[in-house]
């Protein structure tokens, strides 16, 4: 992922005329009639947003020919509508989408000329309303005038996003590789899940539509499937979509159980792919995404859930609501004692041992199915059809990120998390079908929601009360610690440790050319009468300095790095002048090597940081190239103090494009 980043940035920044060519045509399809459904435009702005941030294209130039595209396909779409008039709505590919157009004019009647205006960031609706306003004669003078407007607000709307993102995958680049690659996967990964579920059901509508016609005029011949089918697909029953719906899903993930737990009884398939996604998302390990992670496993925890469960449905007895109390419990029930049987049916282990339990199926991702899926499906049902999507999107918010937390923590493998989400949506279809064909008094949808974030968030909270360091030690990976004698470390076993700051695989960028035997509070004794002081902690407060126009190199905050998936133990900044260029940093980690006499050896680097202006809003602190000159005034100061044994060794440097001559400090 990272080698392909690199690339996309080294070929942008050697071609950006053919990216803004790229731009333009881009914003001109995504404006066209029809066509703009099928092409992520939206995206792809994000994603030249982001390369702005990074300094590989020009603001000003990706911004005129983004505004330029999506004016030309713009007009080019009002002049199809107002060429065929009326004749548009029986034209191809017009005839295939009537409800498109349909919801066009509607749109264009009640709105007149602002929907144009409107149209422009409303992502169904773009590509449509320009030809509809042709089909309805609007003046071209007013349209033009109008469109010049939404096209001028509408390319900063969408470059903007992607340039924050940009900027933040700066500042997490100097904390990790491995947080950008993360963050890359999740954003794309969402981005492409939403633009191709949102597309397919556009697209499929219209055929589903007339298949399920079909179906159901088949079955009035049929006396005893009439009465299923009926309440199931005829338009006229009030839930004959939400079953319709609910059927589907019912059969796709009974069928998708079924093939998950018969590969995983016979080791197919799946062994490797699990081996990959766990070994691939263990190398993404940051403390940052650990956090981050730990807070969605709470979610799916089953202590939690039952307590949230007990108290939610507790106050739904009370409002008189025993049906949909009834209907939720048993999908609970039925996911939890399934998941359990099969745990210890195929007794499958855990990637990382942690608790004693089995790991097939995730239990954490089936439990959130039935709790927040089921949830979703309640609230639905209460609120009109055009805004049902929104339950299931919230709860869809929660499920994805507690499934993606177990597999970053290594908790399960793939194929429980497949199998867990699996079952729930199972359990979830099917009583939800039963749900929806028996009558119940409407919910308390506003109080209802209300008592579940509320019981959520004391649940969590309650679960989360022992320290983070000290839950993620059960997630965490087993190291044993190695003893040698003082002679050992200083003759030959400092080239056993690693050379190299570990983040991304074969990143070979920040030379680990500092090793300490003792104790960090004594380097740091030593070091603070030389005038070494330990940087401020980083903090959201601090983080505002970035936004100033010219802020002093004191006033930007140090960014922790991450090294094999752990912050540094001590970070210390050199004394230096008001007016400097430039802050010297020693950053130590724990190197799981011990001397004999109990002292640990500490890895670290002494590097430089200097103000970054790439950016065009935002100023931060990035890593220089030259780990010479640090090293030496940090061999300097330790000998000012008097009291340090040093010893210099040789290691070959490996990165030509580094200020390294391949010197290793050891200090004690």
């Amino acid at each position: 992922m990272e080698e392909v980043l690199k690339s996309l940035l080294a070929w942008v920044a050697l071609h950006p005329h053919a990216f803004s060519v790229a731009i333009f045509v881009v914003s001109l399809m995504e404006s066209l009639v029809v066509l703009g459904l099928l092409i992520p435009g939206a995206a792809l702005l994000f994603g030249a947003g982001a390369l702005v941030a990074t300094g590989a294209l020009p603001l000003q130039p990706i911004m005129l020919w983004t505004i330029l595209g999506a004016a030309v396909g713009d007009i080019i779409s009002f002049a199809l509508g107002l060429h065929y008039h009326q004749r548009l709505r029986v034209v191809w590919p017009f005839r295939r989408y009537p409800a498109l157009v349909n919801r066009g004019v509607d749109f264009f009647v009640q709105h007149g000329g602002k929907s144009v205006f409107m149209a422009r960031f409303i992502g169904p609706l773009r590509p449509i309303v320009p030809a509809i306003a042709g089909m309805m004669n609007m003046p071209m003078p007013r349209f033009l005038l109008i469109d010049a407007l939404a096209c001028l607000l509408w390319a900063p709307v969408y470059l903007l996003p992607g340039m924050v993102f940009g900027a933040s995958l700066g500042l997490a680049a100097e904390v990790a590789g491995r947080l950008v690659v993360l963050l890359v996967a999740v954003a794309s990964f969402a981005w492409i899940s939403v633009w191709l579920i949102g597309n397919a059901i556009r697209l499929l509508q219209p055929v589903a539509t007339a298949r399920l016609e079909k179906l159901l005029a088949w079955s009035r011949n049929h006396p005893r499937i009439r009465p299923l089918a009926g309440s199931l697909l005829d338009p006229d029953h009030p839930e004959a979509t939400g079953l319709t719906i609910l059927a589907v899903l019912f059969f796709i993930t009974l069928w998708l159980l079924l093939m998950i737990s018969h590969q995983v009884l016979r080791g197919e398939l799946f062994a490797g792919v699990d081996a990959y996604v766990f070994h691939t998302l263990g190398d993404l390990r940051t403390p940052w995404a650990d956090t981050v992670m730990l807070f969605f496993t709470h979610l799916g925890d089953r202590l939690v859930l039952t307590w949230v469960m007990v108290a939610t449905c507790s106050w739904l007895l009370l409002k008189g609501c025993s049906k949909a109390v009834l209907h939720w419990l048993a999908a609970f029930a039925c996911t939890g004692l399934l998941s359990w049987i099969l745990k210890l049916s195929t007794q499958v282990q855990r990637p990382i041992p942690f608790d004693g339990s089995y790991s097939f199926p995730s239990l954490h991702a089936g439990l959130s199915v039935a709790v927040y899926g089921f949830l979703a499906l309640m609230v639905a049902r209460e609120l009109p059809h055009t805004r049902r999507w929104l339950p299931y999107f919230s709860a869809g918010a929660v499920i994805v990120p507690v499934s993606l937390s177990r597999l970053y923590l290594g908790a399960h493998w793939f194929s429980d998390v497949l199998a867990g989400l699996s079952l729930g949506l199972l359990w979830v279809t099917l009583i939800g079908i039963a749900y929806d064909r028996h009558p119940a008094p409407p919910l308390p949808v506003g109080r209802l929601l209300v008592v579940f974030l509320l019981a959520t968030g004391l649940a969590v909270g309650w679960s989360g009360k022992q320290t983070p360091s000290g839950q993620l030690a059960a997630y965490a990976h087993s190291t044993s610690q190695l003893r040698i004698t003082r002679d050992t470390w200083r003759n030959s076993g400092w080239v056993d440790l690693p050379a190299w700051r570990i983040d991304l695989e074969g990143r070979h960028e920040q030379p680990l050319d500092f090793q300490w035997a003792g104790s960090l509070a004594r380097l740091k004794e030593l070091l603070a009468g030389q005038g070494w002081r330990p940087a401020r902690p980083f903090s959201p407060l601090e983080a505002l300095n970035w936004l100033a126009p010219q802020p002093a190199i004191s006033s930007l905050p140090v960014l922790p790095e991450v090294n094999d998936g752990r912050h540094q133990s001590l970070l210390l900044i050199a004394p230096h002048g008001p007016d400097a260029r430039y802050l010297t940093l020693l950053r130590l980690w724990p190197s799981n090597t011990a001397l004999n006499d109990g002292k640990p050896v500490w890895v670290g680097k002494v590097g430089r940081q200097s103000p970054d202006h790439t950016l065009p809003i935002i100023t931060y602190l990035k890593s220089d190239r030259d780990y010479d000159a640090p090293l030496r005034e940090l061999a300097a100061a330790l000998q000012r103090s008097g009291k340090v044994a040093m010893n210099w060794r040789r290691r070959e440097p490996g990165n030509h494009d580094l200020q390294w001559n391949g010197e290793v400090l050891l200090a004690w």
